[in-house]
């Protein structure tokens, strides 16, 4: 007997699929370096040594790959009936873009991992356990059918009322 994925039960107030937490937390996890250094900028007035932390070393061009993911996260929150094409285009993409940016942060790790003369707690450590969170992400948006469906759902457009 067949059963019925219950994620697709869970609509919101405009008839849609609702954003699991579980993918809230993806999106937000492939933010990582905009994470790193909002809390670097912020904490920076307590200590100004922690503004090392965004050294040379500092993967800056990630911020500029994870824009994307941004724009994903922001249209989550604006999947209503009156959202733009704009929107609506970047929520259809939204798997596609959530996956590449997830496979360049296993490009980036694999990268900082092979150049890496040893392994030790950190940074090698955290860098391969984002990876395997990285590699959860993918196999998650690309195996699970319900992900497939609700990338594809989004409210439809508010109907003009119409005078009788």
């Amino acid at each position: 007997m067949a059963t019925i994925d219950e994620r697709l039960l869970h609509v919101d107030r405009h008839g849609a699929l609702s954003v699991p937490a579980a993918l809230w937390l993806a999106m937000v996890f492939l933010c990582r370096y905009w994470i790193v250094v909002v809390v670097v900028f912020a904490s920076a007035r307590r200590s100004p040594d922690t503004i090392r932390l965004l050294g040379q070393d500092f993967a800056w061009f990630m911020l500029a790959i994870e824009v994307p993911v941004m724009l994903v996260l922001a249209t989550a929150g604006r999947r209503k009936p009156d959202a733009s094409a704009f929107w609506r285009a970047v929520w259809h993409h939204g798997r596609t873009i959530l996956i590449a940016v997830a496979v360049a942060h296993l490009a980036v790790a694999a990268f900082a991992l092979a150049s890496s003369g040893v392994f030790r707690r950190w940074p090698e450590l955290f860098i391969a356990s984002c990876a395997v969170l990285d590699l959860a992400v993918i196999t998650a948006l690309v195996r699970d059918g319900f992900f497939r469906q609700l990338f594809a759902d989004f409210p439809a457009p508010a109907q003009a009322a119409s005078p009788t």
